[in-house]
């Protein structure tokens, strides 16, 4: 907690705050001073563990990660609640507070600043505390690069051009122009390329970069959680899909399949996915990279994950969801024969608004309890995934047949046919952006995936000059924009 307040300070000054120099000014009597920080191991595993926590804070802010991946693509409808109605119309700029949560990057920022003080000071300690090895110090340390390398993927895919902060706040408020965003992701592949050496495929005591129990912890409690190798390939492979570099992204798709043996990736069932115990309860050999909410830990929430706006009665306490897929949508998009994953992922299909089921971590006492508490992970990256990536870069390398292996792998996985041997092109482009949408319905991609693949046009409200002038972006937050003078909006949110 005392690294968490010294993050979030240090993210204003990122942004850049006129008051900031006061604000150093007063002496804090909550937090620790800097200078007893990171002198022991204990500081240095607190450091490391405000990563995690504020990066998860980020994606779970108002349900973020699932507002920006799903809620503008149109498979999810909305019931009643008008800000969620407002993003899933692109009307970004309309009041709400939620809104303004949603528009704002502060909290991204405040996970970056705890990174950047935690690879600038995670070395220092091993010379202060002799109980710190070099070895546990520089998994540590490639932890917390990953964490930032991921954290500005994720924000290049919002708002496109963000600020480019990679040292420590000094103390001083400085106007920091937004970055190119290929320049943002060419500094994020060079930091996830560099954590890789310092990570162990897994955390089972086997490997040089973790030996032994890692924090006193077997490999069932860090698996799918702590940054591994193959979660860095996997990273590397979206940032050179995102910027459309497929001959890399193939390379590091290939990567993280050829060392699944090492790290236990696997393909899931439909029926596991949506399991109380299977994938989005996390840490099993489906999930490559999860970000952890877990009864067990308390880390549980009333907000935050998906089934707070998706369950009804009798799950929750609540009448009425506030987005659901309708079912001619899911009729649409499960249109083929011996389809399986409607059967595990959706219920109450006879009712006005089926229920979107896939996503149910809930504890024993949820339907009697009015606060409902949740425990579902944040699945970042999921072997199934992968393996669609790959075969979007292997068909648009023209590589057609292996292109198609991939696609039918997952296909095979879930009760389909092989696709038609004839299939090529951009019809399978087409047929890998369907299976996508089905697969990872709800896990927040399908945003991301209209973008990548050019269909907002197709799909949305958007024309395709709104897209040319930037609507796909969000727009940056007015906080954002006083407090550093050197931003400039989006273009398409400019009044």
């Amino acid at each position: 907690m005392r690294n968490i307040a010294v993050a979030a300070l240090l993210t204003v000054l990122a942004v850049g705050t006129p008051s900031c120099k006061k604000m150093l000014d007063v002496t804090s009597h909550r937090a620790v001073t800097e200078e007893n920080m990171w002198q022991n191991k204990n500081d240095a595993r607190a450091g490391l563990s405000a990563c995690y926590g504020l990066m998860r804070a980020a994606l779970a802010n108002e349900n973020a990660h699932w507002v920006y991946g799903e809620l503008r693509g149109g498979d999810f409808a909305v019931t009643r609640r008008e800000d969620l109605r407002a993003v899933s119309e692109s009307n970004l700029n309309a009041s709400f507070t939620t809104m303004d949560e949603w528009r704002d990057w502060r909290r991204f920022y405040a996970a970056i600043a705890q990174c950047n003080l935690a690879i600038e000071k995670l070395p220092l300690v091993p010379g202060r505390d002799y109980r710190y090895s070099q070895v546990e110090m520089n998994c540590d340390r490639s932890q917390a690069i990953f964490i930032r390398a991921f954290l500005y993927y994720y924000m290049v895919r919002i708002w496109g051009d963000v600020p480019l902060v990679i040292k420590p706040a000094d103390g001083v408020a400085k106007a920091i122009p937004r970055e190119d965003w290929k320049k943002v992701l060419d500094f994020a592949a060079e930091q996830a390329l560099l954590a890789v050496d310092g990570l162990p495929f897994r955390y089972d005591g086997n490997s040089p970069e973790a030996p032994g129990q890692y924090r006193g912890q077997g490999e069932d409690h860090h698996r799918s959680i702590a940054i591994t190798k193959g979660m860095c390939y996997t990273l590397l492979a979206h940032i050179y899909a995102w910027k459309e570099d497929y001959p890399n992204a193939l390379l590091y798709a290939d990567r993280v399949v050829n060392i699944a043996s090492q790290s236990n990736y696997k393909f899931e069932t439909a029926q596991y996915i949506a399991q109380l115990d299977g994938t989005f309860r996390g840490r099993n050999s489906g999930n490559i990279f999860q970000v952890d909410m877990n009864f067990d830990h308390a880390e549980i929430s009333t907000t935050g994950q998906l089934e707070d706006w998706t369950l009804r009665e009798p799950y929750i306490q609540k009448r009425e969801s506030e987005i659901y897929v309708s079912k001619d949508t899911i009729l649409k998009i499960y249109n083929e024969i011996h389809e399986q994953r409607p059967d595990y992922w959706f219920t109450k299909m006879d009712d006005v608004y089926p229920m979107f089921y896939k996503v149910k971590q809930l504890n024993s006492a949820v339907a009697t309890n009015p606060l409902s508490l949740y425990a579902s992970a944040i699945v970042i990256f999921r072997y199934e995934e992968l393996f669609l990536l790959r075969a979007e870069a292997k068909a648009r390398l023209n590589m057609t047949s292996e292109a198609q292996n991939d696609l039918n792998a997952v296909r095979n996985a879930r009760s389909l046919r092989n696709i038609k041997t004839d299939t090529q092109g951009q019809d399978l482009l087409d047929a890998i952006f369907l299976e996508r949408r089905r697969e990872l319905i709800g896990e927040g991609w399908y945003w991301y995936d209209l973008v990548h693949f050019k269909k907002i046009p197709q799909q949305t409200r958007l024309t395709q000059e709104d897209v040319n002038k930037g609507a796909a972006l969000w727009p940056i937050s007015q906080n954002a924009l006083n407090n550093n003078k050197a931003l400039v909006q989006n273009s398409f949110w400019k009044n």
